[in-house]
């Protein structure tokens, strides 16, 4: 058994004299020019990827071996999964030549192998330098360029894969960083076998709403603290895979979250102790808050016009009110600029950054006999943070739009700060207890929308129109107003439930 240690990164064909010129910069112990045609096989109830196996048959001048890869894991674009090799004649799998202790129990091998078929290939030129780093330590860059083909459909390869062969782990971060200063690089958590099955089944990145990390009452506060950070990443990666290959602009809206997500963990641990200075993802991550901060006003744009403008149907000149909303909307960022910000050295600094940070984290954690029970850092964290808005939006008697705004970003974070912890508690009564905060901000986003017609009526030079804005406005602040103070004594009111004494 061999066991995979690689960061991948998807590259831009474009840019491949970039890339050589950085690959000359460093000790090439050997070089090849191969070509690799890979197939993939799998049973018609997918009972390979049931036991979290994956079979491919590789072929290299000539030269065929079969590969078992078993579960393995992937953070940020570093993967690590363990394989097994055997060679054999030809490119149909011979499954009674592997070990038979790598299948799980009871697993019937002569009836799968007549089960087997294949399900796509991919067919790729890789170049391969074998590097020696300073400190001795060898890796394989590979740099593939080709095709995945399954049920008739295509979809390009172009990847780096860097390869701890023998030496320091971390030497591949010491590359790693030097490769993602290239034009148009990221980092890839997605393999070429996920590629091809999504290729086969006709499987698309879909949008998914950001839910509770796996945390466990038996952890420590250490390993609860890298388990959100994977959390955070995994979904914030997912949703840049959306976002380019759906270009769905909710995939924005769940990245930006993924971002609040990693910004509030970083308060919560901080409070426990962990010292995140000196880290320059830490700062990448303010900078990526930054570059995001206009998703939310897109947002606003986005539902006052959908449906024909169903929210703003009743007001006046409305043909020329959608056209000024459309104009606004248009001066943000472009998907031009989007495609540039999720492709800069910087973004792909920050995840390789976020990345590192968690494995050298998983190698220092070592559970501590006296170490804070994490059930108890939890309930501190939740009280605290929710005793602060309740105690904060019953300070003045009467519901204000100001006093409402001021506290958007506070409720934006305990959401977040539930979202964290909330896993360690009844999923069901987590849920609910979120369920009228959640109807508070969406009012406050329900605000932010007038707001963005009332900014309109300033710039109306018609008195009368104008004037039709603001009432209009007004009433609908007065309106959801109402609606807000009801939620919010609901809210107000509910049990902490985390503080009960079966928790």
């Amino acid at each position: 058994m061999e066991t995979e240690i690689e960061i991948k990164f998807f590259f831009n064909a474009h840019f491949a004299d970039e890339l050589l010129h950085k690959i000359s910069q460093y000790t090439v112990i050997s070089h090849k020019n191969q070509m690799l045609y890979n197939v993939y096989f799998e049973t018609p109830t997918r009972a390979l990827r049931t036991m979290d196996m994956g079979l491919r048959v590789r072929r290299i001048d000539g030269q065929c071996t079969q590969t078992i890869k078993t579960s393995g894991r992937v953070i940020g674009g570093l993967h690590q999964r363990p394989e097994y090799n055997e060679p054999i004649d030809g490119l149909d799998p011979q499954l009674g030549l592997f070990n038979k202790k790598i299948w799980p129990e009871n697993c019937d091998i002569e009836q799968l192998q007549t089960q087997l078929s294949p399900l796509f290939s991919t067919d790729f030129r890789r170049l391969h330098w074998l590097l020696e780093m300073e400190d001795g330590t060898l890796i394989e860059v590979a740099y593939d360029c080709g095709k995945i083909t399954a049920a008739q459909e295509e979809a390009d390869i172009c990847e780096i894969e860097l390869e701890l062969v023998k030496g320091d782990e971390a030497q591949l971060f010491v590359l790693g960083k030097d490769i993602a200063s290239l034009p148009q690089v990221r980092l890839g958590n997605v393999s070429k076998a996920q590629r091809g099955y999504m290729l086969n089944e006709g499987a698309r990145f879909a949008v998914k709403p950001i839910d509770f990390s796996a945390l466990q009452p038996e952890m420590d506060v250490k390993e609860a603290l890298s388990v959100n950070f994977q959390h955070g990443l995994k979904h914030l990666q997912y949703h840049e895979n959306c976002y380019l290959e759906e270009g769905d602009f909710n995939a924005l809206v769940e990245l930006q979250k993924s971002i609040m997500f990693l910004h509030q963990n970083i308060h919560l641990f901080r409070e426990a102790g962990t010292s995140f200075k000196g880290y320059s993802w830490v700062e990448d991550l303010q900078w990526l808050a930054r570059s995001f901060s206009w998703v939310d006003e897109r947002l606003v744009f986005q539902k006052l016009l959908e449906n024909k403008a169903y929210y703003i149907r009743k007001l006046p000149k409305l043909k020329q009110l959608q056209k000024k909303l459309r104009l606004a909307e248009q001066a943000l960022p472009s998907e031009e600029d989007i495609f540039n910000m999720l492709h800069s050295s910087r973004y792909c600094h920050f995840v390789l950054g976020l990345t590192e940070w968690l494995i050298k984290l998983e190698k220092t954690a070592q559970k501590e006999a006296n170490s804070t029970s994490l059930l108890a850092f939890s309930d501190h964290a939740l009280t605290e943070a929710w005793s602060k808005l309740k105690a904060e939006l019953s300070a003045e008697p009467i519901l204000t739009i100001e006093n409402l705004l001021q506290h958007q970003g506070l409720l934006a974070a305990n959401l977040m700060t539930g979202f964290s912890l909330g896993n360690l508690f009844d999923a069901q009564r987590s849920v609910e207890y979120c369920y009228p905060w959640l109807d508070i901000y969406q009012g406050m986003q329900e605000l932010s929308m007038l707001d963005a017609i009332y900014d309109q009526a300033l710039e109306e030079e018609d008195n009368e129109v104008r004037n039709e804005y603001f009432k209009w406005v007004k009433r609908k602040q007065y309106s959801l107003l109402s609606a807000i103070e009801q939620s919010k004594q609901y809210a107000v009111a509910n049990d902490m439930y985390w503080l009960e004494p079966e928790h």
